[in-house]
């Protein structure tokens, strides 16, 4: 870890533990170790000079040595309650036992290098001994010793899934061929009963058979309401748009079956907790929908990829809320794409 140089009146022969200062700008100070006729006595030197703690006084060092480190070892300083093995600098006093070198802190003298064992601090400053217990151990580390950063062996990781996941789902039913015409509501056609809505064929944009195309339009038409589902500023989601831009939603495809729906205005489609709301992320997986084709009648259904097997629904009020499973009325919406 670390070699004892004999002081012969030379230059420290290593910087790395110049650590200590005194605020009499008397210059740096380096942990030394001071032979005495009561042990070998940690405490604080410079260039030909030592000095040492012991019985309330400052004791000149004649006979001392400066530490140096061995190739590739470095030095730390470390705070703790215990002496923190191994690396440590050690002394002996001959009526305490084992003493080690150590850096005191806020002394209002200085950081100065002096001696503890292992509960208490003392340095030598001004011809006293001064008591501290703030302090920090002064320890030599080996190279290896270096705390590594942990690097998982992405090598041996099979190949992860691409984002966003495809959904496992059976196929999903494709609009028939001729599939049944969608009238779009307006107060110039006849009542119809037999038809969702109550209104009579018109030839606006029937859904295409293939179903929802990237990059179309598309506004969604509520069985409950009549409207259309709106997504305002405010991230409220509810039956009782019109034909503006937070009703109109341009169309993303993620994969087979899988949407997301942006409206005019930038905020995308989503379900959270048990009700429709909106949010401004991009790709957030509670934006995830499958798309639910309903030969029956032509209307789609959006299945909540976020909590599978639950549906969009809008009540008779236009509020929103998640229906388990069973496609009823209120999970059942007309596409009519803009042009």
């Amino acid at each position: 870890m670390y070699v004892e140089i004999k002081s012969s009146g030379q230059k420290p022969p290593d910087n790395q533990l110049k650590l200590g200062h005194q605020n009499d700008g008397s210059g740096g100070y380096y942990p030394i170790i001071a032979n005495t006729p009561h042990g070998r006595i940690p405490g604080k030197g410079q260039c030909g000079k030592g000095w040492y703690p012991f019985g309330n006084k400052e004791h000149i060092a004649h006979d001392f040595y400066f530490i140096k480190c061995n190739p590739g070892h470095s030095v730390r300083l470390q705070k703790s309650n215990f002496p923190p093995e191994p690396g440590l600098i050690r002394g002996h006093q001959k009526d305490r036992g084992t003493v080690y070198s150590v850096l005191c802190h806020h002394t209002g003298h200085g950081k100065i290098p002096g001696k503890s064992d292992g509960k208490t601090a003392w340095y030598s400053y001004g011809g006293k001994e001064h008591q501290t217990r703030d302090f920090s151990y002064i320890v030599i580390q080996p190279p290896q010793s270096y705390p590594q950063p942990y690097c998982p062996p992405q090598a041996h990781y099979p190949p992860q899934p691409q984002y966003p996941p495809q959904p496992q789902y059976p196929p999903q039913p494709q609009y028939p061929p001729q599939p049944p015409p969608y009238y779009a509501p307006s107060e110039e056609t006849p009542a119809y009963p037999g038809f969702p809505g109550g209104y009579a064929p018109a030839p606006a944009s029937p859904a295409p058979p293939q179903g929802l195309a990237h990059g179309m339009k598309v506004r969604f038409r509520c069985t409950k309401t009549n409207k259309n589902i709106r997504l305002t500023n405010a991230n409220m989601v509810d039956g009782h748009g019109g034909n503006g831009k937070f009703a109109t939603f341009q169309v993303h495809v993620l994969g087979p079956g899988q949407y997301c729906f942006q409206n005019a205005v930038g905020g995308w489609l989503a379900v959270k907790g048990n009700r429709g709301t909106g949010t401004s992320v991009y790709r957030d997986p509670d934006t995830f929908f499958l798309l639910h084709l309903n030969p029956g009648d032509g209307s789609v259904s959006l299945e909540c990829q976020s909590c599978p097997g639950w549906f969009l629904a809008v009540k008779r009020d236009g509020s929103t809320k998640v229906i388990w499973a069973e496609r009823k009325p209120s999970t059942k919406f007309f596409p009519q794409i803009v042009q």
